[in-house]
């Protein structure tokens, strides 16, 4: 047995064995320094509390990394699927994987967010929306803080060099003053001038006889005209000045304000009940963001700037300026954000529980919507929402129609057939999509009658967890449970040519079916792994795209 870590405040030990000391005082030499401790995705660990009842902050058995409980305060955690900073209350953890590291499930995130904003900017329909019947509202922070961290932090430019651009070529306007003077402090007239001058006779001023205005045209003329030296009195003068008192400058400043005010919401909002957060890369990023925008503001550049009166969203400065157009599409995007309900659930794990299963499913999506979007253009995109009458929630799901028939659908339920009873007549019951009860596939691709099938798998469940098979922690082959689930959809769902699970492994394996005509046409398994920046593996995607293209082709 080891023990990790032991904290006397908390009265907590975690072991890589159930068999604890139960002489507490002979762990007091191993109290808990603050650093975070080091644990393994695909081990098994203990957290034993020897206090009278468990603190308040360790969720209950079932939930999270808490497994099971056994007697004496003794509970068996695991961090499986879970990669990167996390916590066991105060106590911080560096969970290692070597399925996916922490800096590829960054950028798979990071790659995420951007499709995620791209639709949002692309369809009249915002996508990503949940809609709930058991509880309504506006609960967006987590998809609220990952866009500002795409934007702020983690993008090119982010907000220093926004910050840097701006303030270096800010939007200036040419202003014109005009001001009436006396003649004699003014220099020379303009012509439009003229009229305005001439336009009250009464109040001409006679000039002395070495007065430089005597020697102009005007002055001649006059003189000509009168045989007396005379000149207007006054003049409207015209001055010209730069200002970067501008309409853009004016949205920028109370859009960056109004940023600083939702970092500090969201770092209210994101650290919930407990008062701390799951993930501390959460707490760092906000306060990283919350100080750039800081220095940002505290420019003097922006004490000649005015309140804002109104949004000039038509303006070019702001739709193509560097600097500004970044900022610009941010507000966009968060303003569409806040008039959508999104699958917070969903963020939150990726955030916060570090999912790997749904970061996995969310970008597979979007990797099969390239390999599409390569083949056709996009016509339209909407949400399809279904309801079950069995479920408390309504599912949505996503369609986009390419050219050609073609639809790329995420979370598409197949609707189940109500059955019969053995002594009824079957001829009365007519199946539905599915023949038997509800399915729902990840990724269907549809054109005319056909259909292809795709369905991510990072496994997390206790009994069937990608990874053991090796006992390092890493995928080498799909499971058989897997392939035949991909033979259930291709029977029970109407029209399926082909069903074939995505799993980041090594292996691919491909069943055509009896009496096929090509390789899309049977089940079975697919790698696809994540690289640097979130690219798939280029072997992996060429698979993928082969079977794509030869059932459009069909």
């Amino acid at each position: 047995m080891a023990i990790l870590l032991y904290s006397s405040e908390l009265r907590m030990a975690i072991a890589d064995d159930p068999q604890f000391l139960s002489d507490e005082s002979a762990l007091s030499s191993m109290d808990h320094d603050g650093t975070p401790i080091i644990l393994q995705d695909w081990e098994t660990y203990f957290v034993k509390f020897y206090g009278e009842t468990e603190p308040p902050f360790f969720p209950e058995p079932g939930r999270y990394y808490n497994q099971r409980k056994f007697p004496g305060r003794l509970f068996e955690v695991s961090f499986r699927n879970a990669v990167g900073m996390t916590r066991i209350g105060p106590i911080p953890i560096l969970v290692v994987s070597r399925k996916i590291t922490d800096t590829v499930y960054a950028a798979m995130l990071d790659y995420i967010a951007g499709k995620y904003a791209n639709l949002v900017f692309s369809f009249e329909n915002p996508l990503g929306q949940q809609y709930c019947k058991d509880r309504p509202g506006q609960d967006i922070a987590y998809v609220e803080y990952l866009f500002l961290k795409k934007y702020l932090l983690d993008g090119s430019p982010n907000i220093d060099s926004i910050a840097a651009l701006i303030l270096a070529n800010p939007h200036r306007r040419l202003y014109r003053e005009y001001r009436r003077n006396s003649i004699d402090a003014i220099t020379s007239i303009p012509p439009a001038m003229l009229v305005n001058m001439f336009s009250s006779p009464d109040r001409f001023a006679v000039l002395k006889p070495d007065h430089p205005l005597v020697s102009t045209a005007c002055g001649r003329a006059i003189f000509n005209r009168t045989g007396r030296r005379l000149f207007p009195a006054e003049a409207m003068e015209e001055r010209k000045h730069y200002t970067v008192d501008t309409n853009e400058n004016r949205f920028m400043k109370h859009f960056l304000q109004s940023v600083q005010r939702r970092l500090q919401g969201l770092a209210k909002a994101l650290k919930g009940k407990s008062g701390g957060y799951l993930n501390p890369d959460i707490e760092a990023s906000l306060e990283k963001m919350d100080r750039g925008l800081m220095f940002f503001l505290s420019d003097p550049f922006w004490s000649d700037v005015g309140t804002m009166r109104f949004i000039p969203a038509g303006s070019q400065v702001l739709q193509r300026r560097d600097g500004y157009r970044q900022l610009f599409r941010l507000y966009s995007l968060l303003q569409l954000a806040t008039h959508c309900h999104f699958n917070n659930d969903d963020f939150q794990n990726l955030l916060e529980t570090k999912d790997t299963p749904t970061l996995f499913e969310y970008w597979s999506f979007f990797v099969v919507k390239d390999v599409l979007d390569k083949i056709n253009k996009i016509r339209s995109c909407r949400t399809v929402v279904s309801t079950d009458p069995l479920e408390q929630k309504i599912i949505q799901g996503i369609c986009i129609e390419y050219e050609g028939g073609i639809f790329l659908w995420f979370n598409r339920i197949s609707p189940g057939s109500p059955g019969f009873m053995p002594f009824e007549n079957p001829r009365n019951t007519v199946p539905n999509e599915s023949y038997s009860h509800n399915l729902r596939p990840d990724i269907v691709i549809s054109r005319g009658n056909n259909i292809l099938i795709f369905d991510a798998k990072f496994k997390g469940q206790r009994d069937s967890f990608y990874g053991d098979e090796r006992g390092d922690g890493t995928i080498g082959k799909w499971r058989e449970e897997d392939i035949d689930k991909m033979h259930t959809y291709r029977e029970a769902i109407r029209n399926v040519s082909g069903a074939y699970i995505l799993y980041p492994g090594e292996e691919a394996a491909i069943y055509s079916a009896h009496n096929s005509t090509g390789i899309y046409e049977g089940v079975g398994a697919l790698p696809l792994k994540p690289e640097a920046g979130a690219r798939p593996v280029q072997r992996h995607l060429e698979g993928i795209e082969k079977i794509v293209k030869e059932f459009i082709a069909v």
